[in-house]
């Protein structure tokens, strides 16, 4: 018997109530809803008319939904074949403005490493990598923050018993936990005096 497809919703904005579809199986996993409701709390409007990133983008939940509150424009990063025609699907069903998003059908270390960086204009860059693969082996250590020249925050979700180290040139600001998952929020180490959610 097939196993039915996952779906996950939009929980504010333009496309609010919006059902977004996954392919079957585990293995692309959409973000829990409570983790992207809260992030994108803690962001607030900081969101409004910013360049976003969705890398490990899967169908495409947390940068649709970055989108229905008002984002600019968002790059989503995706290598899987079946996770990239799901994203496509959302995006056609939500009736998005093509000039808004851009699909970058590739691993996230090879848009990173490119030069120059297609996705260097992005403000806010969300990362949510595999559970079993530690972000500070792969994202974290060949991110280039210098070319990221408006970068305010990158947010990575990743397992609890992981302990994030930021680039040199970013500093964690907050790190919230919902069971086995965590948002560590990173910021550029100087020059920031407020940073999502208040103090840790």
């Amino acid at each position: 018997m097939a196993r039915r497809k996952a779906t996950v919703s939009i929980g504010a904005g333009a496309l609010r109530g919006r059902v977004l579809r996954y392919p079957a199986g585990a293995a692309v996993r959409p973000s829990m809803q409570q983790t992207k409701l809260s992030l994108f709390s803690s962001l607030g409007a900081s969101v409004e008319g910013t360049v976003f990133a969705d890398l490990f983008a899967g169908a495409g939940a947390v940068g649709i939904e970055a989108l229905s509150r008002g984002a600019l424009r968002v790059h989503f990063v995706e290598r899987r074949s079946d996770a990239v025609q799901a994203l496509r699907e959302n995006l056609e069903a939500c009736r998005v403005d093509a000039a808004r998003v851009s699909v970058h059908a590739n691993t996230v270390e090879a848009v990173l490493a490119a030069r120059p960086c297609p996705i260097a204009d992005a403000v806010i860059v969300f990362a949510d990598p595999p559970y079993d693969v530690d972000p500070n082996d792969g994202l974290l250590r060949r991110f280039p923050v210098p070319a990221f020249a408006r970068l305010e925050f990158l947010v990575v979700e990743h397992r609890a018993r992981v302990v994030v180290a930021p680039p040199a040139g970013l500093a964690v600001a907050r790190a919230r936990r919902f069971g086995d998952t965590v948002l560590t929020y990173m910021v550029p180490a100087a020059g920031r005096e407020s940073h999502p959610g208040g103090n840790s």
